[in-house]
């Protein structure tokens, strides 16, 4: 009888607790995101820096000359637009506001759409935008087979795909706002970058982490918000399970920010980790990286 390969390894994680349980009250000192001390970690699939400008054969852009700031540089004007919209909830949605002190133009974010608020003071006019794709690049790589201490002595594998594209926002510019027509076409950029990472034991998917920034770009000045559009899968199958999964925003409002993220899985006596992250700068420089941890674990939970 051909017993599927899946069911064995399930079954040696359970013979193997009576090796490891008598290690069961010893204590482990850990990192901030529970990975044991002296863990090794494997690099999977660096990505390497591109500029979008020179990798689509486009022109580069001069600066408007007027401030884009971010919600919280913001936040006393950009509340006052969020209410007149009836959007008091919207400050997550927040791509930035161009403000002269007399009027401002805010842009918001609606799913594949921005939404352009005008405001002089007294009304607040809008526009729905739709940003045009100005290129976009997909790339492939091979497995990474993963360090790891599992006492399965299974080898697990990691495959990465990613996807960067490129978008421009064209403003509309009232006549009867002077200060801002004089600049001429007002344009702000989108930056969609993401991986894809997959856990796998042979060709059984354990996990999948997709982790995926927008960028909302001010060219040549900052990275004024980024969205979080990131996703994460664990097999069903008996004794696996997702422990953790968490995202963080770096360096909204400077020239170079990043996008993290972390899921953290595993079955009886083993614990496995990916933390992936995606990076662009004000000038259009895009890149990826990430490293996973898999180690055993005296505990048979499958998470702690």
């Amino acid at each position: 009888m051909n017993i599927p390969k899946t069911w064995v390894i399930l079954l040696a994680l359970l013979l193997a607790a009576m090796a490891i349980a008598p290690f069961a009250g010893a204590a482990e000192t850990c990192n901030e995101k529970g990975i044991p001390a002296g863990t090794e970690a494997t690099l999977v699939n660096p990505g390497h820096s591109i500029n979008l400008f020179e990798e689509f054969g486009l022109q580069k852009p001069s600066g408007s000359g007027i401030p884009f700031r971010t919600y919280d540089e913001s936040k006393e004007v950009a509340d006052r637009i969020l209410a007149e919209l009836n959007m008091k909830d919207g400050s997550q949605s927040v791509i930035g506001v161009y403000d002269t002190g007399n009027s401002q133009i805010m842009l918001i974010s609606q799913k594949d759409s921005v939404l352009e608020a005008v405001s002089d003071g007294k009304t607040v006019k809008t526009y729905s935008l739709v940003p045009q794709k100005l290129g976009e690049k997909k790339e492939s790589s091979q497995p990474v087979k993963l360090k790891t201490d599992s006492v399965t002595k299974e080898e697990y594998t990691v495959t990465s795909e990613s996807f960067t594209s490129l978008y421009s926002i064209t403003l509309q510019i009232p006549e009867d706002l002077p200060v801002f027509s004089q600049k001429g076409i007002l344009t702000s950029y989108i930056v969609k970058k993401s991986r894809t990472d997959v856990f796998r034991s042979g060709v059984l998917d354990i996990a999948q982490l997709h982790t995926e920034g927008w960028f909302y770009v001010e060219y040549g000045s900052s990275i004024t918000s980024i969205g979080d559009h990131s996703s994460y899968w664990v097999t069903s199958l008996p004794f696996w399970q997702a422990c953790e999964y968490t995202t963080q925003r770096q360096g909204v409002g400077t020239t170079y920010a990043e996008f993290h993220t972390h899921l953290k899985f595993g079955a009886p006596y083993e614990r496995h980790t990916m933390d992936m992250w995606v990076s662009c700068d004000a000038w259009l420089n895009a890149n990826d990286g990430g490293f996973t941890n898999s180690w055993s674990s005296p505990n048979g939970d499958a998470c702690s």
